[in-house]
């Protein structure tokens, strides 16, 4: 089987899967206790919560981990929303579940949400972010930075210039990102940001919420005083190493990882063109600010269900979208979102791939279709 969904999970690398299994053999205690495997524990937790750090050009006590990038953006969201109960959050069109549903939910409760459309590329529309920040006493504005469906990524730059002048803080959901972008926090300079492990080759069930002040935050769960009293919970010491080696290990392989998904995405929308496939590109041109990993393809007048069932049956594996909105019948919120004509839409699937595809993989994914459509 052929994969091409990295965004939805990577699997985590051999050498995270070892070291998670020889830090579960070595480290019995639990971290939060006083004797020695506890204090053995702590030690190593310490550790990789430096090595994350400095992956991010961060201080280890900017990192709260939680169970997951979900969990960490809702920490975020709701968090700011519990201590402004009165104030506006701000979103957008483009989000993925977790942002969105978040909001969903304050909105249930009496909350004020309100979400800022995009172009039909998936940018911000900055005009309307910029009145919108004028009319509302704005507490918090929360985007996704690289876009999970799309591959948008969105100017954090500009986006935080507008927010510093209205007094808003500023959350961006980086869960696509630091397989492909370098994550520094100084320069980026938001107030939380939402990370997960199995996107970028770590273990499933261990996120992180970088957060500038933990004085702009309320907890969510409540319980013991682990992550600073933000975060309740035993820590999962062999996740969160996995998590840190995965961690290192995109960083250090990042250009030339990179460079690798520009030329087969490249060559991918190439060979589609040469072999005549109706289709276009839903988001932005590769030429413009976006992931190369993450292409939305919207096939003339396809049925995306029955050509993603049958891909399968030829042995590549893909999506529609988010797999957190996996089993909707309605076509994705995002695409809905950006305008994508009505002849396509119900055709677009997703292609995701990694540095662990090369041309030839490409290339019986294009035949593939091509068997298909034609």
């Amino acid at each position: 089987m052929r994969y091409f969904d990295y965004a939805a999970t990577t699997g985590p690398s051999k050498s995270v899967m070892e070291v998670m299994l020889e830090t579960m053999r070595t480290y019995r205690g639990n971290p939060s206790s006083l004797h020695t495997p506890g204090i053995d524990a702590r030690k190593r937790y310490n550790r990789a919560k430096k090595t994350i750090a400095a992956c991010l050009n961060t201080e280890k006590d900017n990192i709260v981990f939680t169970g997951s990038g979900t969990e960490a953006s809702n920490l975020a969201i709701k968090g700011v929303a519990a201590r402004h109960p009165k104030k506006t959050i701000l979103t957008s069109a483009v989000e993925h579940p977790a942002t969105k549903n978040a909001c969903g939910h304050l909105r249930s409760l009496g909350h004020h949400v309100v979400e800022i459309p995009t172009d039909h590329e998936g940018y911000i529309d900055q005009v309307a972010l910029q009145n919108a920040l004028k009319v509302y006493d704005v507490s918090l504005v929360t985007l996704i930075h690289a876009n999970n469906e799309i591959g948008t990524l969105q100017d954090v730059e500009a986006v935080r210039t507008l927010c510093r002048k209205h007094g808003a803080l500023l959350h961006i959901d980086a869960v696509q990102s630091p397989l492909h972008i370098p994550m520094d926090m100084q320069t980026l300079d938001c107030d939380f940001a939402s990370f997960s492990a199995h996107k970028f080759f770590g273990p499933n069930g261990i996120g992180f919420l970088y957060v500038k002040d933990r004085e702009t935050i309320s907890p969510i769960l409540h319980g013991g005083k682990q992550e600073y009293n933000l975060r309740a919970g035993t820590e999962n010491l062999a996740a969160i190493v996995g998590c840190e080696v995965a961690l290192k290990e995109a960083v250090d392989n990042l250009k030339t990882r990179e460079t690798h998904l520009k030329t087969l995405a490249e060559y991918f929308l190439r060979r589609l063109k040469e072999e005549h496939i109706d289709h276009i590109l839903n988001g932005p041109p590769l030429e413009k600010s976006r992931l190369y990993n993450i292409l939305n393809i919207g096939f003339c007048r396809q049925d995306g269900e029955r050509l993603l069932f049958d891909l399968d049956q030829k042995g590549f594996a893909l999506s529609r979208g988010s797999a957190c909105s996996a089993g909707s019948i309605e076509n994705s919120p995002v695409l809905q979102a950006i305008g994508v004509p009505e002849d396509y839409i119900d055709g677009s699937l997703r292609f995701s791939f990694s540095h662990c595809e090369d041309k030839e993989d490409i290339e019986a994914l294009v035949q593939a279709l091509k068997s298909l459509i034609a």
